[in-house]
């Protein structure tokens, strides 16, 4: 009834007396009217839709149980009818995966021996050769013979800084 009283109402504003021959005021009038009657007509129909909405609420609430079965009971036909296409999906992503996993194997095993290379260049930079240990070893040694010279030089110097500093340490 709502659409058809729309409908009515937009079919009133195309005919062609709409637009000829009335006065301004008498239109003005006539679409009051017509928005007055719509808006009668909206309050009726709410107040029609109050007492549905007021039994329906309790009536979901008391029979709340069995509204459960039903969802389930739903949600199971549903799975029943959904399983197939599913089991499909599953096949086909599987086989899917094979198919890339067979197309993607050349590069992986290029990747794993080009690391594998690069992991051995690596190594060899970072160890040092038997030159290079040699040579560090000899440094060592180096530095131990230059220590052992200046470490007595020290110890006699530290030995002269006590003595001179002895006085004063006793007198504070």
């Amino acid at each position: 009834g709502f659409w058809e009283y729309l409908s009515q109402l937009t079919s009133d504003k195309e005919s062609p007396e709409h637009g000829q021959g009335t006065k301004p005021g008498r239109d003005n009038t006539n679409l009051k009217e017509s928005i007055q009657d719509g808006v009668n007509y909206m309050g009726n129909f709410l107040e029609k839709l109050v007492p549905l909405n007021r039994g329906l609420q309790p009536r979901l609430y008391q029979d709340s149980d069995g509204l459960r079965k039903l969802i389930r009971k739903e949600l199971e036909s549903l799975r029943v009818k959904l399983s197939p296409y599913v089991d499909e999906v599953h096949h086909k992503v599987g086989k899917h995966l094979e198919d890339l996993r067979f197309q993607l194997q050349p590069f992986t095993e290029e990747l794993l021996d080009h690391v594998s290379l690069k992991a051995r260049e690596l190594q060899h930079h970072l160890l040092p050769s038997r030159d290079m240990t040699a040579q560090l070893l000899e440094g060592v040694d180096e530095v131990q013979r230059f220590m052992a010279h200046y470490a007595d030089k020290i110890a006699f110097h530290t030995d002269q800084v006590k003595d001179i500093f002895h006085p004063y340490v006793d007198r504070l």
